[in-house]
C-alpha cells in the first residue's frame, strides 16, 4: 500500500466558542454540517463527556484542537476559518506562497485515543453504565458490578442472555452513572 493512501488527519485550532461546542456536544455535528460530510467521515475530538451523579464530567486530553480526516479539497478545511468556532487550520506556506495543509499520521491520533481511554479507565467505578469500545463485545453496553485492578467486571444483558465478563477499563467509556 502506498503511504499516500493511509489515513491522515488535519489539525484544527478552535476558539472558545469551539470549546463550548465540545461541552454541549454539538461540535462534531457542526463540523460535519460545515464540511458537508456524513457520519462515516472520521472526526476526533480529544475530549469525552459523560454523566456521573447527574453531572456532566469532561475529560480533556488536549485543549484547543480537534482533528478531521484528510481527503477533502483543501478549500473545505480552510473554509472553516470563517466559522466563529475555528481559530485556524494548521498549514504551512508552499513553494509558491500558497497554504498547504499540515497532516498528522493516524498512529498519532490512535495514540491520543488510547491516552484518553486510559484517563477514563481510572474513573470507572461500580454502578457505572459503560460502552465497550473494542473486542468481542464492541459497541455493547453493560453495568459495572465490580473492578479488579485495570479490569472492570461488566454485566451485559441481551434479550435472551445475561453474561458477566472482565473487560480492561481502557476499553470502556462511561455512558451514565
Amino acid at each position: 500500500m502506498d503511504r499516500r493512501d493511509t489515513l491522515t488527519w488535519v489539525a484544527i485550532e478552535i476558539t472558545h466558542q469551539g470549546e463550548v461546542k465540545i461541552e454541549d456536544k454539538s461540535l462534531e455535528a457542526t463540523l460535519r454540517r460545515d464540511l458537508e460530510v456524513d457520519s462515516s467521515f472520521p472526526i476526533f475530538i480529544p475530549a469525552l463527556i459523560y454523566s456521573k451523579n447527574k453531572k456532566n464530567v469532561i475529560i480533556r486530553l488536549m485543549d484547543g484542537y480537534v482533528f478531521v480526516a484528510s481527503g477533502l479539497p483543501e478549500v473545505a478545511y480552510f473554509g472553516l476559518e470563517r466559522k466563529p468556532y475555528v481559530a485556524k487550520v494548521m498549514s504551512t506556506k508552499g513553494k509558491h506562497g500558497m497554504r498547504v495543509l499540515v497532516v498528522i499520521d493516524d498512529d498519532q491520533i490512535q495514540s491520543m485515543r488510547q491516552q484518553l481511554h486510559e484517563q477514563i479507565a481510572v474513573k470507572i467505578t461500580v454502578d457505572d453504565i459503560v460502552r465497550i469500545t473494542d473486542g468481542l463485545y464492541k459497541s455493547l453496553e453493560g453495568l459495572v458490578i465490580g473492578t479488579v485492578g485495570d479490569q472492570a467486571i461488566i454485566e451485559i444483558k441481551l434479550r435472551s442472555l445475561v453474561t458477566v465478563t472482565a473487560i480492561p477499563k481502557a476499553l470502556l467509556e462511561v455512558v451514565a452513572a
